[in-house]
This record gives structure tokens, sequence and C-alpha cells, in this order.
């Protein structure tokens, strides 16, 4: 499953915990894990690890993570000439960042910030910004059902077995003199939430184990009094 969403500056802050999908009826859920992540600036990665699943519980049917946070981005020229200049003619200047989160099986969503564009002149020097997002929420999610052992083979396994990876790519768009140069920053951080949706009925309990030993014993004893 692959999103992707567009936040601009206006209003954006508010934002709120994306629920996943329940699971199926005679299904259960594993405790829910949390891992924070937090990218610097533009072009980071930030690693997350992740329990996989216990097989020992039952069989796996489907993954289910999701993210949520707060991001910022801003956009910023530096005017090497003697005398202010123009820029965003005829293209407004705009920042771009796009932040993708991404795990086995390819699941992934994303979140694209844009600046509003920006045209006008700016004062000799700098840097002088041109254009912010401030701080925005940002939120996604991901999962997959599907009980092919084969293909969740990536998230069944021991502790910290389960990679995500949150990156970010930054760029801009628009028109600039040469005397112009752009840049710009940013920031964002938040927490990801990944939980497993198995299906128990697939591993005996103690008790039926043990009904199934006495059955079996019971059954050799009486083709040993036949025998005799």
């Amino acid at each position: 499953m692959m999103m992707k969403k567009t936040l601009i500056a206006a209003g954006l802050l508010a934002f709120g915990v994306m629920a996943a999908a329940p699971a199926s009826a005679g299904q259960l859920v594993t405790p829910t894990q949390h891992q924070a992540f937090s990218l610097p600036d533009l072009d980071e990665t930030f690693e997350l690890f992740f329990d996989g699943f216990d097989s020992s519980l039952g069989k796996l049917m489907s993954v289910h993570w999701t993210f949520e946070g707060t991001a910022t981005l801003n956009n910023a020229v530096f005017n090497i000439g003697t005398a202010p200049a123009t820029i965003g003619d005829p293209n407004p200047l705009s920042a771009i960042w796009n932040i993708t989160f991404s795990s086995p099986v390819g699941l992934s969503d994303s979140e694209l910030l844009v600046t509003p564009g920006f045209s006008g002149l700016v004062p000799a020097g700098g840097p002088t910004q041109v254009g912010t997002t401030g701080l925005v929420g940002i939120s996604g999610m991901a999962w997959i059902d599907n009980s092919d052992p084969v293909t969740l083979a990536d998230y069944i396994g021991a502790a910290a077995s389960v990679l995500m990876t949150v990156s970010g790519e930054g760029t801009q768009g628009g028109s600039v003199p040469q005397t112009v140069f752009s840049g710009n920053n940013g920031t964002a951080e938040g927490i990801v939430s990944l939980y497993y949706d198995y299906d128990p009925a697939t591993v005996p309990e103690p008790l039926s184990l043990a009904l199934f030993g006495l059955g079996l014993a019971g059954l050799a004893a009486s083709r040993r009094r036949k025998q005799a």
C-alpha cells in the first residue's frame, strides 16, 4: 500500500491518531509496539527496529502500523548581489520535503510538505526566509492482510528483527536569478506504532495437547490387548 499526502502551511496544526483496521472475528492482536523517530534535517534517514511476530502464538494474519508526529519546513534565499533581487518570476519559489515511511513487503506511506510559493524582492545578503509551513501535523498508516507465511516472513522473528525506515528528501522549485542562491531546512519527529493480527486456532492449547496424548496412549493400550 502506497499513499501520499501534501501539507501546505495554512490550517494544518491539528492532527489526530489514525486508527488501524481492527482484527477479524476470531483473531487476536498483539500488544502495540511504539518507537520514536527524529529527522533533524531534510535529507536524513532514521531506522526503527520492532520485534518480529512470535509464531508460537499462532498464525500471523496481518501487519498494521501507523505514524504520527509534527514537522516544519523553511524556505530561504541568499542574495550575493549588491542590490535587491526579484525571485519567483515567472514561477513562485517553494521548498518541498517528501518524508517516506517504509517497511518490508512494500508497505509504505509518505507526507509531502510544501511551503507557499513566494514571488517578490529580497534584499542583498541573507539568508532571507521566504516561506515556511510552520509546525504541522503528519500522520499515516499502512497494513497488509495476507496469511501467506512466505509473504509475511520478514515480520516473523526475534526481538528487533523488523526494520522500518523513515527517510526525507528535500527539493525546491521556482525561478531565481543568478545572483540568488536558494536553500531550505526542516525537522520532523513523532511515533511509529506497530501490531500484529494473528489466528490462535493453529496452536493447540495445553489441555488439548494433553487430551490428545491420553487418546494416543489409550489407543496403543487397546492395540496391545487385542494382540495379547
